[in-house]
């Protein structure tokens, strides 16, 4: 054998062994890029975060990739509320629309409930039937992808959330390695997925709560430990006036911004803080569940309660305290000529509208409303348009009506 021949082979055998430690670098680049990418997912708190960190991800796990999409929203088994797409499209809602309803996937989805994963490949055949399909020429093609892939997350037989990557015309298609690599990131993916519909799911039902709180007519203060307001309804911030500066004072100062935690309230708070502070958690002690009360020291008819929130041993988080702040002096206000089995109406109101509301009965005007009771005359028609809401009402005469 030739010395040159020999070393044109061992050249050729080094060329190749260049090219596959190449391919192996860039391969394991790749997957540190995405894998880097694991903590923003993780990280994720909200919906919109959720989104930023997820389409990154599928786009480097997945390259070379056209577009990424995410999937999140659904109503037992219809289209998506929200999607989160890259690079993202500006189309019209019936474009959407008739997107999804020649969308050959979805009856495909829903014969196979619970499926994991699908390659659009074995939907909709090959590359050759796909293209010859009304929603490739209409949707795909204009998108700039023919090839795909799908992952699923199921809440018994409906759909919670899914995301699809796709290819270019020309492009590699979907694989073993490529399906591998989603069976590794789909329990990633599934855990920030429902860590943030969790969150979701409280945010809004905090919203629900704090919503029926606003309008009930009891004040309702809930603190922190460091007894700073977290929630605070429209009666106590009225009630936090009049405990801390008198009723005649308090209607000047009615105001968030100058929200005041009255001092009896605030030393009751800090005398529970204490004992808290001077049990040993280990030894699990029990706290009073019970409201402890307390009276206003000049004016009997304002009443508080408080008691710690969350007190139980062994949870994480710091206490807090609930605060409910009452104005007795109402259960014996006359309410004008209302007759009694029509003043139950009068307790879906605020305190302030019922006032508001037992004056116009007498048959005072907004003016006259707004002078006896010291408020400006927007805040009197601001609190008539509520109470006509409340009971259903759209005059002060049908008001009058109703409570004769």
């Amino acid at each position: 054998m030739e010395p040159s021949s020999r070393a044109g082979r061992a050249l050729t055998r080094g060329a190749v062994a260049d090219e596959r430690g190449t391919m192996k670098a860039t391969r394991m680049k790749a997957a540190r890029d995405w894998e880097s990418l694991l903590l923003p997912l993780h990280a994720a708190t909200g919906v919109e975060e959720l989104g930023r960190a997820a389409l990154p991800l599928l786009r480097a796990a997945f390259a070379p990739t056209v577009r990424a999409t995410l999937f999140l929203g659904h109503f037992e088994m219809r289209e998506a509320r929200l999607v989160f797409t890259d690079p993202p499209m500006a189309e019209a809602t019936e474009w959407y629309k008739e997107r999804g309803r020649i969308n050959p996937f979805t009856p495909y989805i829903l014969e196979n409930r619970r499926i994991a994963h699908y390659r659009f490949a074995d939907v909709v055949g090959a590359a050759g039937e796909f293209r010859a399909t009304e929603f490739y020429r209409r949707f795909a093609q204009p998108e700039g992808w023919a090839d795909g892939m799908s992952g699923l997350f199921w809440r018994g037989d409906e759909v919670k959330a899914m995301f699809s990557v796709y290819r270019a015309p020309g492009g590699p298609d979907f694989g073993p390695a490529d399906v591998a690599r989603l069976r590794l990131l789909r329990p990633h993916l599934e855990t920030a997925i429902d860590r943030v519909l969790l969150l979701h799911a409280e945010r809004l039902h905090r919203k629900v709560l704090e919503e029926f709180n606003r309008h009930i007519p009891l004040g309702l203060l809930l603190l922190d430990w460091e007894l700073k307001v977290v929630f605070a309804n429209t009666e106590a911030v009225k009630e936090c006036a009049v405990w801390c500066h008198g009723p005649r004072v308090a209607r000047g100062l009615v105001s968030r911004e100058r929200l005041e935690l009255p001092a009896p309230v605030r030393a009751v708070c800090e005398r529970i803080r204490g004992e808290i502070l001077r049990a040993n958690a280990k030894d699990r002690p029990e706290f009073a569940r019970a409201l402890e009360r307390l009276a206003h020291p000049t004016l009997p008819d304002r009443v508080a309660a408080v008691s710690a929130v969350n007190a139980s041993p062994g949870l994480l988080a710091k206490p807090g305290f609930l605060v409910v702040l009452e104005d007795r002096s109402l259960e014996r206000q006359p309410l004008a000529r209302v007759p009694v089995e029509k003043q139950r109406l009068l307790w879906a109101l605020t305190p302030s509208e019922r006032e508001v509301a037992l004056l116009i009965c007498e048959g005072c005007s907004n003016i006259e409303v707004a002078r006896r009771l010291k408020k400006s005359l927007f805040t009197t028609k601001k609190q008539l348009t509520s109470i006509f809401a409340k009971l259903n009402v759209r005059t002060r005469a049908r008001l009058m009506a109703l409570m004769r």
